[in-house]
């Protein structure tokens, strides 16, 4: 229904009260047998037609109108309340996601320090790399590799040592 078009009910309400108050006007008009009777009687005659159309349509407009209010006010509620709690879900997801990204920006900046202090404890540690700041896994590792290595050196002069003499022997 457009805000511009005139309802049916209350066209109808209109013609009743009309057609009301013509009739009292002619009842009066018809039963007064001087002027100033005649006009008493069209005033009590409009007045009867016009409380009686009242009644009867006041009662039909006023359920129809509050129908057609609640109908209105229910489609406006719908949306306006969709388009305010899509805002407001908006604003949540965005605060929610800051949030998240500031703890993670915290925990990074946290495992950074962290990293930054165990590599200052090994500083110049290795003699080979004087600049080089490794984590105690770190040194743990290279040291661990270094002594590999030793003792791979060893076992391959042994083994050298060991061919030799059985070369030597065989002659």
């Amino acid at each position: 229904m457009t805000p511009g078009r005139v309802m049916p009910w209350l066209i109808g309400g209109a013609m009743a009260v009309t057609v009301l108050a013509v009739a009292g006007f002619v009842i009066g008009t018809g039963s007064a047998t001087g002027r100033s009777e005649a006009e008493a009687a069209r005033e009590r005659g409009y007045e009867r037609a016009y409380q009686e159309a009242f009644r009867a349509t006041s009662a039909a407009v006023s359920r129809r109108a509050f129908a057609a209010g609640w109908k209105r006010g229910k489609i406006a509620g719908a949306k306006t309340g969709a388009r305010e709690g899509a805002d407001i879900g908006a604003g949540n997801a965005d605060i929610e996601e800051s949030v998240a990204a500031a703890k993670a920006a915290e925990a990074a900046q946290s495992a950074a320090e962290s990293e930054i202090a165990a590599r200052q404890a090994n500083c110049g540690t290795v003699a080979a790399a004087p600049g080089w700041c490794p984590t105690g896994e770190e040194a743990a590792a290279y040291r661990a590799a270094v002594q590999a290595a030793r003792e791979a050196e060893k076992e391959a002069e042994k083994e050298m040592t060991d061919r030799k003499e059985r070369g030597h022997g065989r002659d």
